[in-house]
């Protein structure tokens, strides 16, 4: 019979016999025995910089880790061998810092002031983290001073903000050409952040600029990535976020799909329980129409059923899809390795976090849907509809097969039932397709028949 009994852990109870090899722990509250890979609070609301687990990590190491620049605990490269790529950035950061300092100290702010703003805000830094951070207090305040202000060098640097400037003959960070736009692509990573107000708190504390809109900075920086117009921009200048990479992900969600009071999204893509995706019927707030889920194939197999492409003229983001009178118009898509790089780390910040909605996941697990084969990738390419400077056409549906992968449908995909709607759309789609296809049919008969009939002389002579 099972007893209970209290372990020298206090808040640790294991229940079993002594002798008993099958007894577990339970209830474990002492701080010593608290997770470190994955703390409790990882499922709280504040939680919002989460680590890649083994298996995604795995699958696509080079999605997920820093070309360059390490930001945050997760990649911090202090001395360690195995991280000597990112020790060139490491070095500047600090010249970085010293430059932000020579500005902020004509303000009367030092170095002591942006120290004192970040460590009130130590355990809420703490629990942003889904892991139990290893740095001691001084070392979290160094490396989250040191890192916000290289981002804020860097953002105001490009955004043009201020009349300063670096020497950018004598930068490499400017004069090499591949820099940047490598550290915009490390700088959206999910492992790579720091917490948004922890950005907010030292352009704050600095008095630079008292009057700016961050996002407007951040904008500006990655506008060079992400081509739109200015209106764009502007009307998302107050959006809140946890971190850069989800600033730039909400970017992606266009205004009426968070305005659903005025108009409900257009949308023609959504995942069920089950991870498969389904086309929806359009409805507004006054025209309210039942949804029914049809399920979704690929690109060349939808055509044969009818369904007619179509590069979407005008529209705010990729996620902007329509579907009107058999004609799906989808908007431009520039694929490139900045866009399937920030793709990939938004679908995962989206799985992690509790709060986030699913747009890219969905959007991703559409395109899975339609980009099946390189010969749907090529169709697509032909449409307008997508702009491939990822790699072949083969690759790109790779990647969103991959990406989206439990969205792929697989009834959609395989089947008898996919075959006899393409040959009854290829063959018998108007009344002169259908009469010269009989007419063909019968050809065929009666040549069949007169090939028998001359040789089955020669097989059965007549007696």
């Amino acid at each position: 019979m099972n007893s209970s009994s209290q372990t020298p852990g206090r808040g640790t109870t294991i229940f079993g016999t002594e002798d008993d090899s099958s007894c577990c722990i339970i209830q474990i509250e002492n701080p010593i025995y608290s997770p470190k890979r994955l703390k409790k609070s990882t499922g709280g609301q504040s939680c919002c910089i989460f680590r890649i687990p083994h298996t995604l990590f795995q699958a696509n190491e080079t999605a997920y880790k820093p070309k360059i620049v390490s930001i945050g605990p997760y990649h911090h490269c202090d001395g360690e061998v195995d991280k000597d790529h990112l020790q060139m950035i490491q070095e500047h950061k600090q010249r970085y810092l010293a430059f932000f300092l020579s500005k902020t100290n004509q303000k009367d702010v030092h170095m002591t002031h942006l120290r004192e703003a970040v460590s009130v805000m130590e355990k809420r830094i703490r629990g942003s983290y889904s892991e139990d951070l290893k740095f001691d207090r001084e070392k979290l305040i160094d490396m989250m001073v040191l890192d916000g202000c290289f981002i804020l060098t860097l953002l105001i640097v490009v955004s043009k903000k201020s009349t300063w400037r670096i020497n950018y003959a004598d930068d490499p960070i400017f004069t090499l050409r591949w820099i940047l736009p490598t550290l915009r692509s490390d700088l959206l990573l999910l492992e790579n952040q720091v917490p948004f107000f922890v950005l907010q708190d030292l352009l704050k504390t600095s008095r630079l600029f008292p009057s700016s809109n961050l996002n407007e900075m951040i904008f500006a920086f990655f506008s060079y990535s992400i081509r739109r117009p200015k209106e764009f921009w502007e009307e998302r200048k107050n959006l809140d976020a946890s971190h850069l990479l989800d600033l730039i992900r909400k970017t992606f969600i266009p205004n009426q799909m968070q305005q659903t009071e005025e108009k409900i999204y257009n949308n023609i893509f959504c995942c069920s329980s089950e991870n498969t995706c389904f086309s929806r019927l359009s409805h507004t707030k006054k025209n309210v129409q039942a949804e029914t889920p049809s399920l979704i194939g690929s690109a060349k197999k939808l055509q044969l059923r009818g369904i007619q492409f179509k590069q979407k003229g005008k529209f705010e983001t990729p996620l902007d899809i329509t579907l009107k009178s058999g004609v799906l118009e989808i908007p431009k898509l520039t694929f490139d390795d900045f866009f399937s790089s920030l793709l990939i780390n938004c679908v995962a910040f989206e799985q992690f976090s509790m709060r986030c909605s699913t747009e890219m996941t969905s959007y991703v697990t559409f395109m899975g849907c339609l980009i099946n084969t390189e010969e749907d990738a090529t169709f697509l390419s032909e449409k307008g509809i997508i702009e491939n400077y990822f790699g072949t056409g083969e690759q790109v549906s790779l990647f969103f097969k991959n990406t989206g992968k439990n969205g792929v449908n697989e009834h959609t995909s395989q089947g008898c039932h996919v075959q006899w709607a393409g040959f009854k759309y290829t063959y018998f789609k108007s009344p002169w397709a259908c009469l010269s296809s009989c007419a063909a049919l019968i050809l065929l008969v009666l040549t069949m028949f007169q090939a028998f009939f001359t040789a089955y002389p020669y097989f059965r002579p007549p007696k």
